[in-house]
């Protein structure tokens, strides 16, 4: 069969791919519920290859995009239970069908990207797609179908520091706070310390990820990328991008002043008080009381119980002059230093 030939019946060879998909993965009760974004999935795969071999100038720039990062077919993931939203994303728990593998589906909820938004979240995936570090959550790829953006990542069992928190069904210990504490710090650290530092700007509890390991919590940061596609959303909408976040944003912020890693570092302090109270920041509270309040110098309270070594964190993080925040590695080196004084505390309460 030619290629012009192959192009016309596109139709009918997606839909027979579907049925064979569909025969050969019995094992996979919800893969018939989205037969029709299957057949689009095989019938976009299909046409891009055909341009690929015909078409020299598309070809060349269709292997460049794809070799950005790991382009993952929509037709070979399964959607199955809604986990929740972020800013610009539904999040699903699913499956990486020809890896069996299991994942979480972020799909970006704007169904259409002019060529010049594409490029700039595909430069985005890019970058995130090559990070690798222990307390970075990876991304596998994404998927880039006409009105099906979505990216793969792995899967974290117990959900973000906020779920774990509000849910209370872990009892942490303070070892445990330390613990989860250290690890988010060093993650950030690891953007910030980077050949082309990256700031995360969207730093909250909501936004670091635990899983159980051999040694209590693996904990790794997430949605520090998608700064375009976030332009984009809050463009096209109503949307405040300071919704959902006012809480963690630092004073500077509060000014419109740009982010920084010092900015960063305060979003840590409150999410290190987080972990410290297992309550929410500023809850039920009027954002125009919480930007007084913060650009006045006022914070959180911070209870007692905390032990000093904990309260130090928080307290140097949060500084009200960006100039005075301690960098994340200045933050790890007064966690290895205080990290006895911690154990002294917890045996004495």
């Amino acid at each position: 069969m030619d290629l012009d030939a192959i192009q016309s019946e596109a139709d009918e060879i997606a839909s027979m791919m579907v049925q064979k998909q569909d025969e050969d993965l019995p094992q996979y009760k919800r893969i018939e519920e989205n037969t029709n974004q299957r057949r689009l999935s095989f019938r976009h795969n299909l046409q891009k290859n055909i341009i690929k071999i015909s078409d020299p100038v598309q070809g060349h720039k269709i292997k460049e995009e794809e070799h950005a990062f790991l382009h993952i077919p929509y037709y070979d993931l399964i959607l199955e239970k809604r986990l929740g939203q972020g800013e610009v994303t539904d999040v699903f728990h699913g499956r990486w069908i020809s890896r069996d593998h299991e994942v979480a589906i972020k799909v970006i909820r704007i169904q259409y990207l002019n060529e010049k938004v594409k490029r700039e979240l595909v430069n985005e995936i890019s970058m995130m797609y090559h990070i690798r570090y222990e307390h970075i959550l990876n991304i596998f790829g994404a998927c880039m179908e006409p009105n099906k953006y979505a990216l793969i990542v792995e899967y974290m069992s117990l959900g973000s520091l906020y779920d774990v928190l509000k849910q209370k069904k872990i009892q942490l210990t303070w070892p445990d706070r330390w613990s989860i504490a250290n690890q988010m710090i060093k993650g950030i650290n690891y953007l910030h310390k980077l050949s082309r530092p990256i700031i995360h700007r969207d730093i909250k509890s909501h936004n670091i990820l635990m899983t159980n390991n051999s040694n209590g919590f693996l904990v790794k940061v997430a949605d520090f990328g998608l700064a375009k596609i976030k332009q984009e959303t809050s463009r096209r909408s109503s949307y405040d991008s300071s919704v959902g976040t006012l809480q963690w944003k630092a004073p500077e912020l509060l000014k419109m002043e740009e982010h920084t890693e010092a900015s960063d570092v305060y979003a840590l302090g409150i999410v290190l008080w987080e972990l410290a109270t297992e309550c929410e920041p500023y809850e039920k509270i009027d954002d125009s009381k919480i930007r007084a309040s913060v650009l006045r110098g006022d914070r959180l309270k911070i209870p007692p119980n905390v032990p000093t070594s904990f309260r130090e964190l928080i307290l140097k993080a949060w500084a009200h002059e960006s100039a005075t925040r301690p960098t994340c590695q200045q933050l790890l080196t007064l966690m290895k230093d205080t990290s006895s004084e911690l154990d002294t505390a917890i045996i004495e309460k």
